[in-house]
């Protein structure tokens, strides 16, 4: 008998062991660097444009991203991650229009600190983050209204949290949510683009959120996973403008983006 518990004891140990060294390699933030690629389904909307008219934009992105790390010993760390993403959009709303070039990117500097709780580590952070949109909708839609191209800039407080659970065979499930506060907002509406008598409108958003999760596993270096961007972004403000003999007054409705996908890494 004491041949017997004496090895499996051992084992036992040796288990333990290696997962907690597992654990103890994998579940803190490390420094380096991460590239990514992404596929999605992209969805801008104006809910509350007029009365029986739902303006929308959507379609498939490709999306590349890039991170740099640098921890501390301390459980501090700090971040750089950039995000690009392109895709062709059908627009809906006075008549149709297909294959708009839309593209945005993203960059945003971080900071957190980890927070190690049983098996899994929490590392909360924050930031300052800039977002960049053009949404190229020129050319004559199915009613005979033309488009214009569209500029969005948004500024914002990112506040999120990011947890890193151990799982067996030394894979992590890595998971994050976000909460982006929107600082401000500026809007572009090329109307240049339709007519020279029109002029280019620049308008002010100044109430706006956004939400981002992802979920991925991880293996060594390698992850993958589901993730999910949300906008929902608040009329702006109004601005008079004169057309010819006529005169308008032009804003930014609400709006909502939605933008779901999987996305692939490696970190080296």
């Amino acid at each position: 008998m004491k041949k017997m518990i004496a090895p499996s004891m051992t084992l036992f140990a040796v288990f333990c062991a290696t997962s907690a060294f597992a654990t103890g390699q994998t579940l803190g933030t490390q420094t380096g660097q991460e590239l990514g690629v992404s596929l999605s389904s992209y969805k801008y909307e104006e809910p509350d444009f007029e009365p029986g008219l739902d303006v929308k934009s959507d379609g498939i992105k490709l999306g590349a991203d890039y991170t740099s790390t640098m921890a501390g010993s301390t459980g501090w760390f700090f971040k750089f991650n950039g995000r690009f993403a392109y895709g062709k959009v059908d627009y809906t709303g006075s008549g149709t229009s297909s294959n708009n070039p839309d593209y945005y990117y993203e960059v945003r500097p971080l900071f957190g600190k980890d927070h190690e709780v049983g098996n899994s580590v929490w590392a909360p952070y924050t930031g300052f983050g800039f977002r960049y949109l053009n949404n190229d909708s020129r050319g004559e839609t199915s009613t005979g209204a033309w488009g214009y191209q569209r500029v969005s800039r948004y500024y914002y407080l990112p506040i999120g949290v990011t947890n890193r659970f151990a799982l067996e065979n030394s894979s992590v499930l890595e998971s994050m949510i976000e909460f982006d506060y929107l600082i401000r907002g500026q809007q572009t509406s090329k109307l240049s683009d339709v007519s020279a008598s029109y002029p280019d409108l620049e308008n002010r958003q100044d109430s706006g959120y956004g939400i981002k999760f992802s979920s991925m596993y991880r293996v060594n270096d390698f992850a993958i996973g589901p993730y999910i961007d949300y906008w929902n972004i608040n009329k702006s403000d109004a601005v008079v403008y004169s057309a010819g003999d006529s005169t308008y007054i032009g804003y930014e409705p609400k709006n909502n983006t939605v933008e779901f996908g999987i996305k692939a890494s490696m970190r080296f």
